[in-house]
């Protein structure tokens, strides 16, 4: 069995409290997630006592918890 991730997820912006969805570029669960926001690439760090992904760009902090994940089974049943 294998996982799969959503090559989206939501991006929540903790400045001005708004939402957009990003393309997930690269993504380590419980370690670290880069995405693409505005032409930019965003680097973020997994904080466990929270269970979010903590990162900042331009001057703000955004959250989120991360692409969806499926687990995907290989082979015959």
């Amino acid at each position: 069995m294998r996982v799969e991730y959503e090559k989206n997820c939501e991006l929540y912006c903790t400045d001005n409290d708004k939402t957009t969805s990003v393309e997930v570029v690269n993504f380590r669960p419980q370690d670290g997630l880069t995405v693409i926001l505005a032409e930019s690439k965003l680097v973020m760090k997994y904080k466990k006592p929270a269970d979010i992904y903590v990162g900042n760009l331009m001057g703000r902090e955004f959250t989120t918890q991360g692409p969806k994940y499926y687990e995907v089974k290989q082979g015959r049943y």
